[in-house]
């Protein structure tokens, strides 16, 4: 089965201009002859081409470079790249959605005919082939996945020059790339949240300024900030628990510092008042700083958080 995918100059500018800087790997990337197994018949060596690779920053497009180390090296028939580099979660070649070679649609495949002198099938089943190639003094050849992998820096290869098969180490896709996401707030502080599953987080429970609450605790605080006196400095500690809860602060660890920081040494819950009169109400009475950080700090901190949950929202 072979797969000829077309791309239109455009999407290739799109894709890498929408990056902040792409990823270069082992610019250097021509092999010694310690790391690369030499057909006994060769009229070329691995080491006579020099491979670089850049990856973007999202793992999803990887460019290969290849330029002849020497000037008289063979001109090259086809580059095999294994993609079993993370088990189940390997990249596959139905992941590709697109290829190119300088520029024009790629010849892919998944399988090595018999007689080339190359065997992938020797030690894998699941690798791409570029075929085909045309004479050129240089070959770039770019794959687009359809999710971002990390790179793998001992991925084996394979080089087709006239009767040669070459195989050496490269980088390559190796495991999926993470997908962070957060739940938001609600999920893990509202009334439902017993019956959605954040109870599952919540084992632990939530330490917040060094000051450890439990599940229905937090839906307590979320109660009495929603009534009457509610303080928006709250929202803060709500968003930092639900990046926490998530598991992902990391990715909002400026923002997060600042919340924790405020509440460092607060329980909120001895922040209580009660309003006397007809209609009495509890609300969270918060110090203007605390710790040198203001609730307007806290605020905006928590806005913040909140921008990214709605742009990373766990499904």
């Amino acid at each position: 089965m072979k797969k000829v995918i077309l791309l239109v100059a455009i999407v290739v500018f799109s894709t890498f201009g929408c990056s902040d800087e792409l990823i270069t790997v082992n610019p250097d990337a021509s092999m010694s002859s310690a790391s690369s197994a030499k057909s006994p018949a060769s009229t070329s060596q691995w080491g006579d081409y020099n491979i670089s690779v850049t990856v973007s920053p999202d793992g999803t497009v990887w460019t290969y470079t290849i330029t002849r180390v020497k000037a008289n090296a063979k001109d090259l028939s086809h580059f095999i790249i294994d993609l079993n580099n993370c088990g189940d979660q390997s990249a596959t070649f139905g992941d590709i959605i697109w290829a190119t070679v300088n520029g024009s649609p790629a010849n892919l495949t998944p399988t090595e005919g018999s007689g080339t002198t190359c065997d992938p099938q020797s030690i894998t089943t699941n690798f791409v082939k570029f075929d085909d190639l045309q004479a050129a003094t240089s070959w770039v050849l770019v794959l687009k996945f359809d999710k971002g992998y990390s790179i793998d820096e001992t991925t084996i290869a394979w080089i087709k020059a006239g009767t040669s098969c070459n195989q050496g180490t490269i980088s390559g896709p190796g495991c999926p790339n993470e997908a962070y996401c957060s739940f938001s707030q609600g999920f893990f502080f509202a009334n439902g949240a017993v019956n959605n599953g954040a109870s599952q987080f919540w084992v632990n429970g939530l330490t917040i300024g060094g000051v450890t609450y439990t599940q229905a605790q937090g839906n307590n605080a979320w109660f009495i900030d929603r009534g009457p006196g509610g303080d928006q400095t709250m929202n803060g500690f709500f968003q930092l628990g639900a990046v926490r809860l998530s598991g992902v602060e990391s990715e909002v660890a400026a923002d997060a510092a600042i919340i924790e920081a405020y509440f460092t040494g607060i329980n909120i819950f001895t922040t209580l008042v009660t309003t006397t009169g007809k209609h009495p109400y509890t609300y969270f009475n918060l110090p203007a700083t605390s710790n040198g950080i203001t609730k307007s700090q806290v605020i905006a901190a928590g806005g913040r958080i909140g921008t990214f949950i709605d742009a990373n929202h766990c499904p």
